[in-house]
Parts: C-alpha cells; structure tokens; sequence
C-alpha cells in the first residue's frame, strides 16, 4: 500500500509501502520503467533495486575468485568478454571481498541469447587471473 508519494522534478519517485502487503508499484513509476524489471536484494537487505528491462529473463554470472581478485585488470578482462566478445548489456554488477578468503562478483545481463554456448563462456570467465569458480544461471519470469 502506498503511504506517500514524492516527486522532485523528474529525477526521483519515492513511495513509502507496508510490507505486511502486496507491494505495488505506483503508476508514476510504471511509466519510467520498461516491460519488466530485475529486483536485486542484497543479503543486508537494506535496500531493494529495480533494474528496467524489456526482455523476459536476463543471465546472472557469479565468479568466485581469490582473495583480492577485484583488480583492474580483472574488470578489464570482464569488460572485455561482456562488450567485444559477446556484445551484452549489463544490468547490474557487484562485488565484495570478504576479509582474505575470497572475493565474490555478480554481473546481470539482458540478451540470454548470447549465452546459447554457456561451455564456451564458462571457460571464457574461468580464464580470468584469479578466478575459482563460474556460475551461470538464467533468470525468468
């Protein structure tokens, strides 16, 4: 239910809801958005996003790499697989470090359909310096 709705120009809608219900989005937001939209939670769960796309599934990557394994170089090679060699739009990526042990980084991607040789792709991101493991899991609706 919504208990609030403020808008300041264009650049920001924010609604207050109860989450003992349903949450809808208000119309006004609708609007601003595509046909559907990735909701990503945090394990914190201190915040919830909305990431507008118009396609009905979007691919998660997780790699698990080594501790301090968010290099620059591992974000070059990562731009370089996702842009020139498969030519995706990225939703939403994050990344964390815990302490020494390992690092975690998810990306979420609109076009499942340039994943068809997830193989390929797999090796592609295990290829990376630093990299343990590759997870690659599709999202639908």
């Amino acid at each position: 239910m919504v208990k609030n709705l403020a808008e300041n120009d264009t650049t920001t809608v924010a609604s207050l809801v109860s989450l003992d219900s349903p949450i809808t989005i208000p119309d006004e937001v609708k609007a601003r958005l595509k046909k559907n939209a990735l909701m990503v939670i945090p394990d914190s769960g201190k915040k919830i996003s909305l990431f507008p796309t118009p396609h009905d599934s979007v691919v998660r990557v997780s790699l698990e790499l080594r501790s301090k394994g968010l290099s620059p170089l591992f974000f070059n090679e990562i731009g370089r697989i996702t842009k020139e060699e498969l030519n995706v739009s990225i939703l939403y990526t994050t990344g964390l470090c815990f302490a020494e042990e390992k690092c975690i980084w998810d990306g979420f991607f609109e076009d499942k359909s340039k994943f068809e040789n997830i193989d390929e792709i797999t090796q592609k991101f295990k290829n990376i310096e630093g990299v343990n493991t590759v997870n690659i899991q599709i999202i639908n609706l």
